[in-house]
């Protein structure tokens, strides 16, 4: 019986030590396969409202003009027209504007959010090429430049003297995490 319990706890004891070294191996991962490059991956800003989105656009990259969001109503296509120069709303699911609430300042962000992702970067070209750079009275944008992420379009124009597009593209692209689908400019 004695010789049978020694067994038994050997047995015991050699299961143990085997199943606790094979818990500390490391994990073996294929190689990935070099000709596959990993796309960079960004944040996930579907949650996120345009107000929200915004907000953080300016987090990192201020402006010294008294802004304000403006919602653009889709339904009216002057406003739709000049906040984002798209003559129809079909491929927009959302749109939100900043702009200087005082004075006559060519100064203009605007985002949108388009019913579907592939047909971001046709919108924003679609901004990009209609725009009006002379909305404002007495006054010129004179640097312009848009950006697409997901379904996302992020597009900017305002008079040098108060700042360049290309900073307020960067701070978009911070906020969506370092990476950006397609950036233009006029």
């Amino acid at each position: 019986m004695k010789k049978l319990l020694s067994v038994i706890l050997l047995v015991a004891i050699a299961l143990t030590m085997t199943l606790t070294a094979c818990s500390n191996e490391p994990e073996v991962t294929p190689n990935p396969d070099p000709t596959e490059e990993a796309k960079p991956q960004g944040a996930d800003l579907s949650a996120l409202s345009l107000e929200e989105i915004m907000t953080k656009i300016y987090e990192n990259k201020s402006s010294e003009l008294p802004l304000g969001n403006i919602p653009v109503d889709l339904a009216d296509p002057d406003a739709l027209l000049a906040f984002t120069g798209l003559s129809d709303a079909s491929l927009v699911k959302e749109a939100l504007a900043s702009e200087s609430m005082m004075g006559s300042q060519a100064y203009s962000l605007v985002l949108v959010r388009v019913n579907d992702a592939a047909k971001a970067e046709e919108v924003a070209q679609t901004m990009l090429e209609n725009i009006d750079p002379v909305k404002w009275i007495c006054v010129q944008a004179d640097d312009i430049d848009a950006a697409v992420y997901g379904d996302l379009v992020m597009f900017m124009m305002l008079n040098s003297e108060f700042g360049a597009a290309a900073d307020y593209v960067a701070a978009f692209k911070t906020v969506c995490g370092g990476v950006l689908d397609k950036e233009l400019s006029k």
